[in-house]
Formats: C-alpha cells, sequence, structure tokens
C-alpha cells in the first residue's frame, strides 16, 4: 500500500539521500573524490531547497511510503488554476515497480474531479518521460533541455 505523509524536518537526511541518488551516476562521471562529490550534491541539494521555497512558496512536501517503508518524496503545489508536480522521485530499489505509476493515476483522479491540469518540467532525457506519455501527458512547451508537459481531461 502507497501512501503519502507530509514531509518533516526530522526526513531531511533521508530526502538527501533520495536526491543524491538521482545525480549520483551523473556526477560520478566527472571523476572526483567522494568527498567532493557529497559536498556538490549538498550544495546542490540546499540550492534546490531554496529555489523551490522561493517559486512554489505554498507547495506541499511529501515523503512516499510503501507498507510504512519511506520509498520516495513528492513536491506538489496546488493553485485555482492548476497542480503542479514539481519533484517525484524514488529511492532506485522501489523505481520500475509501479509505485509512480500508481501515484501518477491517483494524482489525475485527484485532477479530474477538480476540474484542474496537471503540470510539470522534465528533463528530456529523463526516463519518466516515457511513463508521463503513456499516462496521457503531452508536450506543452520545451527547449533542448526541458520538457514542460501537462494532462488534462480536455
Amino acid at each position: 500500500m502507497v501512501t503519502i505523509v507530509d514531509a518533516r524536518t526530522e526526513d531531511q537526511a533521508f530526502l538527501y539521500e533520495l536526491y543524491r541518488s538521482t545525480r549520483i551516476e551523473e556526477v560520478s562521471a566527472w571523476g572526483w573524490g567522494d568527498g567532493e562529490l557529497d559536498a556538490f550534491l549538498r550544495m546542490q541539494f540546499d540550492l534546490r531547497q531554496r529555489s523551490y521555497a522561493l517559486q512554489y512558496p505554498l507547495a506541499q512536501h511529501g515523503i512516499i511510503l510503501q507498507n510504512g517503508v519511506r520509498v520516495g518524496g513528492i513536491i506538489l503545489q496546488e493553485t485555482p488554476h492548476e497542480i503542479r508536480l514539481i519533484d517525484v522521485s524514488l529511492v532506485p530499489e522501489y523505481r520500475d515497480g509501479g509505485i509512480g505509476t500508481a501515484l501518477l493515476k491517483r494524482l489525475q483522479e485527484t485532477a479530474a474531479a477538480r476540474g484542474k491540469p496537471i503540470r510539470l518540467h522534465v528533463i528530456r532525457s529523463n526516463a519518466a518521460v516515457s511513463l508521463y506519455e503513456r499516462l496521457g501527458f503531452r508536450l506543452a512547451e520545451g527547449d533542448g533541455i526541458y520538457a514542460a508537459m501537462e494532462w488534462s481531461t480536455n
């Protein structure tokens, strides 16, 4: 059973490790030592947190649980006009197991009931793009690196 609970201050270490797991393969290729990698990723995590707080001041930060075990994180912001999926990620051992699909379908049900689209930005090379497309998200706009995607019942 997958549930979402509000993130708390004591979840910050887990959220950092989750973020690290999404970036470690990319930055490991740079040839840095463990200390340099960790310092860089901590700085990036902190900057991302601050950026999200400025861009999305009403965002809800959640911890994704499967049978009570922390398996990921999700950040959403709902406004009168949309539901913005700011970030969703799972720890490596829980990826590709249907959790992301179930969460997105549940979010789509919520959005449909409220008559709102779901909007997100994603790096085009992210494997999640194919998941979003499979669930009916369409490209709204984009540049060479990022894609703005949207799902709507219309």
